[in-house]
């Protein structure tokens, strides 16, 4: 049976702030940006997967701190943009614990559509997020999450749909 057989991928994803910038994934010479993170794996839990995730793919190490918002990418609904998958994520606020000095990952992420375009971590200023293709389009809820510490909507589609 369908239902049975039906997988969402789940993954957690960090948003992390340093002296007005914020740390992304740069795919491609800046095609699309989008938040360390990935799949959670088993056994282990969303805060784990977020501190592996960010260390695999920046090399920085990073304390995972409080949730600031999910993210499902239903692939039907959003005319299948990033692909078949369907998945969801967790967003948590996390803070470097030695320095802020990146590294190349070992294996980069790819993009399903085009594998010539790969990640590579960047510090991206404040001040550009409103001009950069950045994946999930939080552009302006990020911004002012930075400015006020609060994060609004805590939930929402990935094709810009508010669930309040």
């Amino acid at each position: 049976m369908f239902e049975d057989s039906y997988k969402i991928r789940v993954s957690a994803r960090a948003v992390i702030f340093h002296e007005g910038c914020v740390l992304l994934n740069q795919f491609g010479d800046g095609v699309y940006y989008n938040f360390p993170g990935g799949g959670i794996e088993a056994r282990e839990n969303a805060w784990m997967a977020v501190v592996r995730e960010v260390r695999e793919e920046t090399g920085l190490n990073v304390a995972a701190g409080k949730f600031v918002f999910a993210l499902e990418y239903e692939p039907w609904s959003a005319d299948h943009v990033y692909g078949d998958g369907h998945h969801i994520s967790f967003f948590f606020c996390c803070e470097p614990l030695h320095g802020t000095a990146l590294s190349a990952p070992a294996i980069p992420d790819v993009n399903p559509h085009d594998t010539s375009i790969v990640s590579r971590p960047v510090w991206v200023a404040l001040a550009k997020l409103p001009e950069i293709n950045l994946v999930p389009r939080v552009n302006q809820n990020l911004l002012r999450y930075f400015e006020t510490g609060a994060f609004e909507p805590a939930f929402f589609l990935d094709k810009g749909e508010v669930i309040p």
